[in-house]
C-alpha cells in the first residue's frame, strides 16, 4: 500500500459523533462495494488511527489505502462522501511514509448475542426448522464483548447492526496489503496489514 487518504469527523453540535460515523461509514461500504473485484473482496483498505480498544474508541479517523494514487482516484472518495461534506474533512492523496515502523490489521467480530439470528443461521446451514435450532441454544448464554464497534446496515438483509472491530498491532515488516473486504477489513482467515502511522 503506496497512498492514502484520511478522513476525520468535524466536532458537531448538532448531529452525534456515532450517527457520523454510521453515515460515513455506509458511504465507504457502498464505495468499496461498487469496485469490488470478481471475488467479492476489495483491494482497498481501512485503519483508524486513534483507535483505542483499551477506552473503547473509535476516534474521528478513518484512513483509506490503495496501492498507489491511481486507485484512490478511482475510488473517488469526495464523490461518495459528497452529502456529509459539512461535516468531514478529507484529505488529498498521500504519499504512505517509507519509514512505518509498526503494522496493523483490523477484523470484524461476530457476537454470538443474538440467540435468535444465530438459529436461524443454523437452520439454514443443517436443514432443521428455527424451533430445532433454537432449542440447540435454549441453554447458551449470549456473548458479549466491549471492542469498538460502528453502526452499520447490511446491503443484503438491511438490517442495522453492530460492526465490532478488533486490532492488531505488529512489527514491520509483515505483509503488507492483501485482499480486503468489502468493510475494509482482513479477511477472514487471511490478516492483511497496512502501515500504521
Amino acid at each position: 500500500m503506496q497512498a492514502y487518504t484520511d478522513i476525520t469527523l468535524l466536532p458537531c453540535d448538532d448531529i452525534g459523533h456515532h450517527f457520523l460515523w454510521e453515515k460515513l461509514y455506509r458511504q465507504v461500504h457502498l464505495a468499496l462495494v461498487e469496485h469490488k473485484n470478481t471475488n467479492e473482496s476489495s483491494l482497498y483498505g481501512v485503519s483508524f488511527p486513534e483507535f483505542n480498544a483499551s477506552r473503547n474508541r473509535i476516534g474521528r479517523k478513518l484512513r483509506v489505502f490503495a496501492q498507489n494514487h491511481a486507485a484512490l482516484e478511482i475510488l473517488n472518495l469526495p464523490k461518495w462522501l459528497a452529502t456529509l461534506s459539512d461535516y468531514l474533512h478529507i484529505t488529498s492523496i498521500r504519499n504512505v511514509p517509507v519509514d512505518v515502523k509498526k503494522v496493523v490489521s483490523y477484523r470484524r467480530i461476530q457476537t454470538k448475542s443474538s440467540l435468535e439470528r444465530l438459529a436461524r443461521r443454523t437452520e439454514k446451514r443443517r436443514g432443521i426448522t428455527y424451533e430445532e435450532a433454537l432449542a440447540a441454544y435454549n441453554k447458551a448464554q449470549p456473548e458479549w464483548i466491549g471492542n469498538p464497534f460502528l453502526w452499520t446496515n447490511s446491503l443484503s438483509s438491511g438490517k442495522r447492526f453492530k460492526l465490532f472491530i478488533a486490532e492488531e498491532v505488529k512489527d514491520a515488516p509483515e505483509e503488507i496489503g492483501a485482499e480486503f473486504t468489502l468493510y475494509g477489513f482482513g479477511q477472514a482467515g487471511k490478516i492483511a496489514f497496512l502501515p500504521k502511522f
